[in-house]
């Protein structure tokens, strides 16, 4: 069969070759890792634009067999019902707002999800789960989860649930994975179950088990994909989910 169609959810940047002195004109972007992962193991790519409305995206989503949902800025907090706290980072509503509409259209078709970083916390918050907007100031004794290491470096463990789909993926209670995050899952949304915990207790694995493929983890697995069995086997999990969705639309 086809390879399934994977969209990739854009960050947006200001500036660029065509536009150094103009502000305000933005470029969607996902970092190449992602479709380079997608296509290795059997998938096609595609990126999904931040400027659409809800009618766009629906096209869009219409098409797709799989999505991933990329790392990037930070959540803005009015989306959880909190005020800003002095750990905020940069934030960009419009990657929000086309995120979380995706999220959305995405389990309703119950379309296979891979949420990353981020990614992760979008399907928190879209399901009405909270977030820590700075994680050394609001949480004691915390590891750092915001390593400087390359994104190709493991950083620190996390413990796995045996009875989840993710212990299904890796066959393992406990791998090492890179850390390059600041916010984090507070409280957890109630259509979503906790399948791994980093050492400070916490979150670093989420999955719906209401639908058939629905999994967001804290680390980027893009990032160690060609070195990581492990970060590999989530992308073929996908991807083998996905395929089954085509077929079942075809």
């Amino acid at each position: 069969m086809m390879r399934p169609l994977i969209g990739i959810t854009c960050s947006r940047v200001v500036g660029g070759t065509w536009s150094q002195n103009s502000p305000g004109r933005f470029m969607d972007y996902a970092f190449d890792e992602y479709s380079s992962v997608v296509h290795h193991c059997g998938g096609a790519p595609i990126l999904i634009p931040t400027a659409q409305n809800h009618e766009s995206l629906q096209s869009i989503c219409e098409r797709l067999n799989g999505v991933i949902l990329t790392g990037g800025p930070d959540i803005d907090p009015h989306f959880y019902g909190e005020e800003p706290l002095s750990g905020l980072g940069e934030i960009d509503e419009a990657i929000d707002l086309t995120e979380l509409a995706v999220v959305k259209i995405a389990l309703k078709k119950d379309l296979p999800i891979l949420g990353i970083c981020r990614g992760l916390q979008v399907l928190n918050v879209s399901e009405g789960g909270t977030l820590y907007q700075d994680i050394p100031s609001q949480v004691k004794e915390s590891i750092n989860h915001l390593q400087k290491k390359d994104k190709s470096v493991n950083a620190h463990y996390v413990r796995i649930d045996e009875n989840t789909g993710l212990h299904l993926i890796f066959k393992r209670k406990k791998i090492q994975v890179n850390s390059r995050h600041h916010q984090a899952i507070k409280d957890l949304a109630s259509s979503l179950i906790v399948t791994a915990w980093a050492q400070d207790g916490l979150i670093e694995a989420v999955e719906n088990p209401s639908r058939t493929f629905v999994i967001g983890v804290q680390w980027h697995p893009e990032g160690t994909w060609k070195k990581d069995a492990f970060s590999k086997k989530l992308f073929h999990s996908l991807i083998r989910a996905s395929k089954s969705a085509a077929k079942q639309k075809s």
